[in-house]
């Protein structure tokens, strides 16, 4: 953390203080086993003050769940290591990290592997680090959701053909365990358990690109021109451009860090990354009292922007750039607007710096949607983006997700999560659709508000957020009028049959005002998860599958359906409940984010396909957090799939085809799979949210 000290330069600073008792420490590496015991696809955060399962002390970091290292649990359960690496030669070394499922290292409070995620046995290396003899704290998370589990951690020395010292056991030809009499922890680590299971804090959605991960390379304002070395001594030379900088806000701009461990009293801007190696503030094009800030360990930069309307400094941070060359530990902007990456990109320190980009900053006009700005008003916050909105979007309250992470300045704690979510009251775009205020009730000083753009979001030429994420540190309400509410536009009439269906025959099968008609599968009870909500059946919490009470053997149905990102579902047909699961008579329409989703990478089970057997040719699916038309025929043995007025999927059950498609596929233990000649329509509850509308069916028999 950085103290409230007048800055010549914007710095990061990166002090950490080495926790474990250096006077007395105890041999080996503590490890603590916590049982979550649900589901999760990365690694969540546990809730305070509780207590491991388990809590062991190994000499060196090599688990296996084939030797049982892991008992008494198996699945679902979260794994800390904590201790000490006394390095006893300085030099640079290179980490490996090998963990079934995911994992995470961090070395004096950093990030230097993030290996997260559900996966195999998957080795990932770090960075080159330069470390200097002695102690350095060691910290690791690991995750085991399902099948086997590994954590094991390895090194090597950089530059040099052999182990740092001599290896317990060599794991490649070019690392080797860490050797034990390098490994401890401290005397004074709490080795107290608890039985049963912990209360986790979900992860945050990681998507594409910006959307709850880094950004998706160079920003598009930034042209690298040049890269060239220069003597070490000549970096003083660099010191005049930064006069560009408003002395003022750069003497006042405070930052500091994720996992930092020292003072904290309280920043102007919170950085919910890793911090910087080094960073210098400069003018950027956006707007005034905005500023870039470098991370050369990552080789990325963030954007920060000072709110200065209120009495007390505060602001927000948001991702700008990735790909930089590791290893600056300068970043200076001169008077005409060019950047500057300096220090010793190759990771390895040396009597010559490399100037390693000079970049120019938005000569060519190329400008990304996303926020310009976020400001807090004193009922809500305002998002100024780069472009206007698609007129389509913006109004949904839904589509912003907002969290509030406490801080206490005093004690010394910094800003973290407590799974509190705070419901957006309303969203009012303004005329221009490039402004968009957020009503939010119950704002609270002392903390940092998480603001995350949801899908629907887009700009009118229909581009993505080039990131999805802002970081406003809230140190005080502002003392200015309430922002003024917008009504929304109308909204279009749902759920009702025109004249021309009515004759045709077709019949509602939500009326959208509540799940009559509808029952839970295998209970004749109404589906408390699946509520009507704004025209929509949704499914908003656990409840299993819904079926209509009502059975159909030829039909055509037509509905429109939205997935949540990453989200699954799907619509089931003569479904019969003489089985333990639909899926085990009725053949399902699948329903699916494609974009995020692991499904949507493979064809057969893609979005609108006949999971499993019957592939779309292309994906038509419009994007997540729109409504798709869907339109099931099943006439006789006949079956089509259409999305979005494409004809997507056809076939004939029990045909030659379908037979050797079912014969090859996971249903061939299921006898009865798509043999009903009639039944009734299942919406899948698969854990995700979804929306239902317009659901209409017309019988051709």
């Amino acid at each position: 953390m950085v103290t409230r000290t007048p800055l010549t330069l914007l710095l990061v600073l990166l002090t950490t203080i080495v926790t474990a008792s250096a006077a007395d420490p105890r041999p080996g590496l503590l490890v603590r086993l916590y049982d979550i015991g649900v589901d999760v696809p990365s690694l969540p955060e546990l809730a305070p003050d509780q207590k491991p399962n388990v809590v062991l002390v190994v000499p060196t970091l090599d688990l296996r769940s084939d030797r049982r290292d892991f008992e008494p649990l198996e699945n679902r359960f979260l794994t800390e290591v904590v201790g000490v690496l006394t390095v006893d030669k300085a030099g640079t070394y290179r980490f490996r990290l090998l963990s079934d499922d995911g994992s995470k290292l961090w070395l004096d409070g950093r990030l230097q592997i993030d290996n997260d995620g559900l996966h195999g046995p998957t080795p990932k290396d770090s960075e080159p680090i330069d470390l200097t003899a002695g102690p350095h704290e060691l910290h690791i998370w690991h995750l085991q959701a399902g099948g086997g589990a590994q954590l094991t951690l390895q090194w090597q020395r950089v530059g040099e053909g052999e182990a740092p010292a001599e290896p317990k056991a060599p794991a490649s030809a070019e690392f080797y365990l860490i050797p034990a009499a390098l490994l401890s922890h401290s005397v004074d680590a709490s080795k107290e358990t608890a039985s049963g299971q912990k209360k986790i804090i979900p992860p945050l959605r990681r998507g594409r690109p910006g959307d709850g991960t880094p950004v998706a390379g160079l920003h598009p304002w930034l042209i690298e021109r040049s890269r060239y070395s220069e003597a070490r001594s000549s970096r003083e030379q660099a010191a005049p451009h930064s006069d560009t900088v408003n002395l003022d806000l750069r003497e006042r701009l405070q930052l500091c860090a994720l996992g930092r461990v020292g003072r904290f009293d309280g920043p102007v801007i919170w950085l919910p990354w890793e911090a910087s190696t080094a960073a210098l503030c400069g003018p950027t094009t956006f707007s005034y009292g905005q500023f870039l800030i470098g991370n050369g360990a990552a080789g990325s930069l963030a954007r920060v922007l000072v709110d200065e309307r209120g009495k007390t400094d505060q602001g927000c941070a948001l991702r700008f750039s990735e790909g930089h060359p590791v290893g600056f530990q300068q970043l200076l902007i001169d008077k005409s607007m060019t950047l500057q990456l300096r220090g010793p990109l190759s990771g390895v320190q040396s009597g010559r710096d490399e100037i390693a980009a000079l970049q120019v900053l938005g000569q060519d006009g190329r400008h990304p949607f996303e926020m310009l700005a976020v400001r807090v008003r004193k009922n809500g916050f305002e998002i100024e983006f780069t472009k206007p909105l698609d007129p389509r979007v913006g109004w949904d309250p839904e589509s912003y997700y907002i969290e509030q992470w406490p801080y206490d300045c005093a004690k010394g704690i910094p800003p973290h999560r407590d799974g509190v979510v705070y419901p957006v009251t309303s969203a009012s775009v303004l005329a221009d659709r490039r402004m968009v205020f957020l009503e939010i009730e119950n704002l609270k000083p002392s903390h940092v508000v998480y603001i995350r753009l949801l899908p629907p979001c887009l700009s009118e030429d229909g581009e993505l957020p080039w990131s999805t994420e802002a970081w406003y540190t809230l140190n005080v309400m502002p003392e200015v009028r309430p922002e003024k509410v917008l009504p929304p536009p109308a909204k279009e009439p749902q759920n009702f049959l025109t004249d021309e269906e009515q004759q045709q025959g077709w019949r509602l099968l939500f009326d959208g005002q509540s799940p009559r008609g509808w029952h839970v599968y295998k209970k004749d009870i109404s589906p408390a998860g699946w509520q009507a909500k704004d025209g929509c059946l949704v499914r908003v919490a656990p409840a299993g599958d819904i079926i209509t009470d009502d059975e159909f053997q030829d039909f055509e149905l037509s509905l429109e359906w939205r997935i949540s990102p990453g989200g699954n579902s799907g619509i089931m047909y003569r479904v019969t409940e003489d089985h333990g699961a639909p899926w085990e008579t009725g053949p399902e329409y699948q329903i699916l984010d494609n974009a995020e989703h692991p499904d949507g990478r493979d064809p057969l089970t893609s979005a609108a396909s006949c999971y499993g057997l019957y592939a779309p040719p292309r994906d038509v699916t419009v994007p997540v957090g729109f409504f798709n038309k869907a339109r099931i025929v099943v006439q006789g043995n006949h079956v089509e799939h259409w999305l979005n007025g494409v004809k997507v999927v056809e076939y004939e059950l029990h045909s030659p085809e379908w037979n050797k498609l079912y014969k090859d596929s996971k249903f061939n233990k299921m006898p009865d799979y798509g043999t009903r000649p009639k039944g009734k329509i299942d919406l899948q509850d698969h854990g995700d949210k979804v929306w239902y509308r317009n659901i209409k069916i017309r019988i051709t028999n």
